[in-house]
């Protein structure tokens, strides 16, 4: 286990990409485009940069969120050996184990005394990161406390993560919501650079507004980590849902009505349990949560997958869904109601449902003939190259190092790159 106060080092060998993509989002964000990826040389000289991550109300070992921390700063190392990543973390109480130990890891907080116990939580694990004397920070957008401000005052900061949620704190809380609009972008209005993980979300007029360069990066995934599995050979298809409990916007009370249009085909759903589904069809079986290996088969067995189906219910259209990059890594074609960030163009292997109440009730010949076309078949490896953590996670480093190294940004550094 790594102590608080020690640098944390990855020695394994350098992965070097030839080259990266970032996706187009719109005027003033970062512009779709092949260039070099050479580790970036604005570096202190005699010694190593060292990058904070820091990340906020994080789930345990079954967290795809978890997995995605974690992928992400063992890819910037083995992207440039030449830096240190340290992850400092405050997790889902009784989830500590689930972090403490893995590498780069350098400080867990967590309690479970309610409000106040987070937010002391909070403030010393923002003492921790100081007290490690980072070069940059990398923020995963959450609540804004204090402490936050300071360090984004005290270091430099790129905000990323998910950062469409004073839509929802409007709805939640009046008074969380102002408290967030107030101090979230106080922080914000200090970041070198934001990155969301949409082009719908860089439009939004409560980011656009603060003036940051914005990039717009999907979620990435470690390919070389997930098999790529054989298509089945069923007697009849057989669809899988992945996803957490309980989400209006994961629709799965939409699985229940498409496997009552096609009684002949299985579906499994992994994650929502028995109780979301009070009168489940015959050929619906709802497994609850399961760990990945418990899952594994689940999956092998799919002759395609289905994504998020419910994204009006929060008001938006657009993703960048974890199960999503998951189902593509296996191979799996998707069923989903969004447009995907990291395929703005679609892709052959995504079938793009209307985004609506109905969209299930309406679209049963054109999922019927996806579901038809792709049995016997997978995702070529190749066709998703674009989502590998190598490559996403490289722009992202050249994003982080380069923050390090530039002035406070304004304005007028909202414009694509070149």
């Amino acid at each position: 286990i790594y102590s608080d106060a020690l640098p944390v080092e990855d020695r394994r060998p350098a992965c070097v990409m030839a080259h990266h993509r970032v996706v187009r989002a719109a005027r003033g964000v970062t512009n779709a485009q092949d260039a070099p990826s050479n580790p970036p040389a604005d570096r202190p000289r005699g010694r190593r940069l060292r990058i904070a991550s820091l990340v906020h109300g994080v789930g345990g070992s079954e967290s795809g969120v978890r997995r995605l921390i974690l992928e992400q700063a063992a890819t910037w190392g083995r992207l440039d050996p030449g830096i240190d990543v340290g992850l400092f973390v405050r997790c889902e109480a009784g989830t500590e184990d689930a972090w403490r130990g893995e590498p780069h890891v350098v400080a867990v907080r967590s309690s479970s005394l309610g409000i106040v116990g987070r937010f002391v939580a909070r403030e010393w694990l923002s003492v921790q990161l100081a007290l490690w004397r980072p070069d940059v920070i990398y923020l995963r957008h959450t609540t804004v406390s204090p402490s936050l401000l300071a360090l984004a005052l005290a270091f430099p900061t790129v905000v990323g993560g998910d950062l469409d949620d004073l839509d929802e704190l409007r709805i939640l809380s009046p008074l969380r919501y102002w408290y967030a609009r107030l101090m979230r972008d106080r922080v914000l209005r200090r970041a070198r650079a934001i990155v969301v993980v949409t082009h719908e979300l860089a439009r939004k007029p409560a980011i656009v507004r603060l003036g940051r360069p914005i990039t717009v990066l999907p979620n990435s995934i470690d390919l070389s980590d997930y098999p790529e599995l054989p298509a089945p050979v069923n007697p009849s298809p057989r669809l899988v849902f992945l996803g957490a409990p309980h989400l209006a916007w994961a629709g799965v009370d939409k699985l229940a009505r498409l496997a009552a249009a096609f009684p002949d085909w299985h579906f499994d759903v992994v994650g929502s349990g028995a109780d979301e589904f009070p009168e489940p069809p015959p050929n619906l079986v709802a497994h609850g949560l399961l760990d990945r290996a418990e899952y594994l088969p689940i999956m092998a067995g799919a002759d395609v997958a289905v994504g998020p189906l419910a994204l009006h219910r929060k008001g938006l259209s657009e993703a960048s869904a974890l199960k999503v990059a998951e189902y593509l890594a296996y191979g799996i074609p998707v069923i989903l109601a969004n447009a995907e960030a990291a395929f703005p163009d679609g892709a052959p292997f995504l079938l793009q449902l209307p985004n609506t109440e109905d969209n299930v009730d309406v679209s049963t010949e054109v999922i019927a003939a996806f579901v038809e076309g792709w049995r016997g078949r997978r995702v070529p490896r190749s066709d998703i190259s674009s989502i590998d953590s190598s490559v996403v996670e490289r722009t992202r480093l050249d994003l982080i190092v380069k923050a390090q190294g530039a002035g406070p940004a304004t304005a007028g550094d909202q414009r694509p790159q070149q």
